[in-house]
């Protein structure tokens, strides 16, 4: 039997809903659909009974990411995920494309080309415990982020790891839950997100100037959300682990960060992206 690949529609989000259950993956439908609204995928078949998806997310005409590659079980062994990967990759010629991967992923991703650069700690607390809302100090105010503000925090967003995302920062803006933009002395700190994502929140993307700043972004969001099950996934290389212990978050994942390409390289003192929006989404 031929297996083929297709793309995915709006309605296959129900399939990708079921085969992160059998993985025993958080996503709820919605994150599944919220996925689709923002990238796009491809769906494996055979004689018309789908069998995996991949999604990619084309972050301006240079940078992408792949997530939610995933195989039914009863199908894994198969090359299913390589055709998949395959597809994905035959239209983003040209870009740098990143990923996080699991141990049973990485060496396929690594016989794509796909070099490790890094690890991205999953962090959880299933019930938060009252975290109080930090004073600021040295000239530093918070505010609610407003639909104007899209341009200003697409390129601090961009600045920090070289994703042109406008399409995720309007969506964020247009969600219930808050964006928080963190200014001193008159110039933009930083701004993290919360929203709901799996068992309960997220907080991310957080893009701050400092480590400082980023801590208090998340520390207000986290005030937010006391006695909720909270997530943040970041980068290890930027050392938030034990300050989020301190808060209450416990490290529960270590996927491997990939890159296919040249590697983005932030501007000096610039911002950095310290939480992601999703490990899929980056």
């Amino acid at each position: 039997m031929t297996i083929t690949l297709r793309a995915m529609t709006a309605a296959d989000a129900d399939f990708g809903w079921s085969l992160t259950q059998q993985m025993h993956w958080p996503h709820r439908l919605e994150d599944w659909q919220d996925a689709l609204l923002l990238g796009e995928g491809l769906v494996a078949e055979e004689q018309g009974q789908p069998l995996g998806t991949a999604l990619c997310w084309r972050w301006g005409e240079r940078w992408a990411t792949i997530g939610l590659v995933v195989v039914d079980a009863q199908q894994q062994g198969r090359g299913i995920g390589r055709r998949l990967m395959d597809g994905l990759l035959a239209g983003l010629d040209g870009y740098q494309v990143r990923l996080h991967a699991t141990a049973a992923g990485q060496g396929l991703y690594s016989r794509l080309g796909f070099a490790p650069v890094g690890e991205t700690h999953q962090y959880q607390c299933p019930r938060l415990p009252t975290i109080a809302v930090p004073a600021l100090s040295d000239g530093r105010r918070w505010r609610a982020a407003i639909p104007v503000d899209a341009p200003s925090l697409t390129a601090l967003d961009q600045q920090a790891h070289g994703l042109a995302r406008p399409a995720l920062i309007a969506w964020l803006l247009r969600q219930s839950m808050p964006v928080r933009v963190l200014e001193q002395h008159g110039r933009t700190a930083g701004f993290a997100a919360l929203r709901r994502f799996g068992r309960g929140y997220t907080i991310g993307p957080v893009i701050a100037d400092s480590a400082e700043n980023a801590r208090l972004l998340i520390a207000t969001l986290m005030a937010e959300v006391s006695g909720e099950f909270v997530r943040i996934d970041s980068d290890a290389a930027l050392g938030l682990g034990a300050w989020l212990a301190d808060c209450g978050l416990q490290q529960v994942d270590a996927p491997v960060t990939m890159i296919r390409g040249a590697p983005w390289r932030p501007e000096t003192g610039g911002m950095s992206a310290w939480a992601l929006m999703t490990q899929a989404m980056a």
